[in-house]
């Protein structure tokens, strides 16, 4: 997988993981044991590759007639950033320098 696919896969794995922590219902439809493959329909390129991908990791996968379970990701939110209370100092604070 290229760096530009590689890079997108881990950012919707990172996104899916934290949807799963919010929404655990979520995972009841998945099947036990799925390999579970993230698409973007903004995406159709990428979500072809990561198909392509599923289906040759397939051919060696050590469970037989294990399941897929394609995600459609129909939306992300924008990337915000979690930081509060920021300052600008002129020097280190102390407890920096203590």
């Amino acid at each position: 997988m290229d760096e530009f696919y590689q890079t997108k896969l881990e950012e919707l794995l990172r996104e899916f993981t934290y949807y799963l922590i919010e929404h655990p219902e979520f995972s009841e439809n998945i099947p036990d044991q799925a390999q579970v493959v993230l698409l973007d329909q903004h995406d159709p390129q990428y979500s072809r590759h990561a198909i392509e991908n599923a289906q040759r990791a397939k051919l060696t996968d050590d469970v037989p007639d294990r399941p897929i379970a394609y995600i459609a990701v129909d939306e992300m939110a924008p990337i915000r950033s979690r930081l509060r209370g920021l300052r600008v100092l002129e020097s280190p604070p102390v407890y920096v320098t203590a």
